[in-house]
């Protein structure tokens, strides 16, 4: 068993692979909400407008949580420095 100490998060990494998440999470929370359970306010908008305010969401929610996620990371790596250490993990070869 092998023991890593994570002191440093890249946010260029994050960047190329969050996105990508949080807008199939976006698309599929957006066509639940939107399309297949819609609330009271979205159930008497016509197609188009649900639509529209289906790809809105999708589009906030993403950069919404890319945001989020870049100060989490942001943050992590500021009190990373600070302190000392970081996260410990330890990571076992597969059998």
């Amino acid at each position: 068993m092998s023991l890593y100490d994570i002191k440093r998060v890249q946010i260029s990494s994050i960047l190329k692979i969050f996105p990508v998440v949080f807008l199939i999470l976006g698309i599929v929370l957006g066509s639940i909400l939107f399309f297949v359970s819609p609330t009271g306010l979205v159930a008497g908008l016509g197609f188009d407008v649900k639509l529209l305010s289906w790809f809105l969401f999708v589009v906030s929610y993403t950069v919404i949580m890319v945001i989020g996620i870049v100060f989490v990371a942001w943050s992590y790596n500021f009190v990373a420095s600070k302190l000392t250490g970081g996260v410990v993990i330890s990571i076992e070869p597969k059998e």
